[in-house]
This record gives structure tokens, sequence and C-alpha cells, in this order.
């Protein structure tokens, strides 16, 4: 066990210790670094109950603000699916129509002037034509239009 005596230690080895008796500069040296990192460690509490509380909001506000957020995209995102598959019904129709447009001016032809019909009909008259033979006129088919779509069925007036 060691000994204490005016100012040293003396251990049970022979070996004599001086205990350290610190200046009152050193004192305030230590005081002052002391009161630096009591600041610093405040600082840091305040720091820590900063984030707890940014933490606590987040969790409490804005999780749920983005829940409903998510809610409302995906009603949008159902929207958008049924506007795309009405775009490509709209599509579709058009396609179809235009077939039978290009389909009807094959057969009847495109001949803007209204008496390319009554050319033809002199030409199709037993008067104009050499033979009786000729083939019959053929009847246009009846046009039929095609199913369009109703845009109340992708857009309900609700």
């Amino acid at each position: 066990m060691p000994l204490i005596l005016s100012g040293c230690v003396y251990t049970g080895s022979g070996k004599v210790l001086r205990l350290w008796a610190p200046t009152r500069c050193q004192m305030e040296n230590l005081d002052k670094n002391l009161e630096d990192l009591l600041v610093r460690v405040d600082e840091f509490v305040g720091m820590l109950d900063m984030i707890r509380n940014d933490t606590s909001q987040v969790v409490n506000e804005k999780v749920p603000q983005i829940y409903s957020k998510a809610a409302e995209m995906r009603k949008l995102y159902q929207k958008i699916d049924l506007l795309e598959a009405f775009v490509k019904t709209v599509g579709s129709n058009v396609a179809q129509m235009e077939e039978q447009v290009t389909q009807a001016e094959t057969n009847l032809g495109t001949f803007p002037n209204p008496l390319k019909k009554i050319f033809q009909n002199f030409s199709s008259s037993p008067l104009f034509s050499p033979s009786k033979a000729a083939s019959p006129r053929t009847q246009p088919t009846r046009y039929e239009p095609p199913t369009v779509f109703r845009t109340e069925d992708y857009f309900p007036s609700t």
C-alpha cells in the first residue's frame, strides 16, 4: 500500500512519485476547458432532442400524409389505365372506319365530279353497250356501321 507524505507517494518498490499540484493558471485553463466541454455536450443533447422531435413528427404526421397520397395515386393510376384502354379502343375504331372508307372508295371510286355517275350509267346502259350479255350490275352491299365505343363505358358520369 503506498504511503503519502509531503506531496510524494512512496511505493513499496522504493519508487517515489511526486504528486502534481496544479497552479492557478492551470486550474483556470481546466475550468475553461470543462465549460467548453459542457457547452458542447449541451449542444449535442439539444441536437439529439431536435432529431428525436423531427423523427416523431415524421412518423406521426408525414407518414400518414404519404400513405393518403399513395392511396390517391392508386386511384389516379386506375384512371390512367382506363384512359389508356379508351385510347386503344378509339384507335381500333378509327382504324376500322379508315378501312371501311378505303373499301368504299375502292368500290365506288373517288371521282369528285358528279358527272361521273352519269357517265357510269350511260356506259352500263344497253343502248351504248355492244352486247346485251353485259355483266349484270352489282348491287352495292349495304353499309353496316361498325360498333363504336361508348364514352359512358369509360367515363361514368358519377
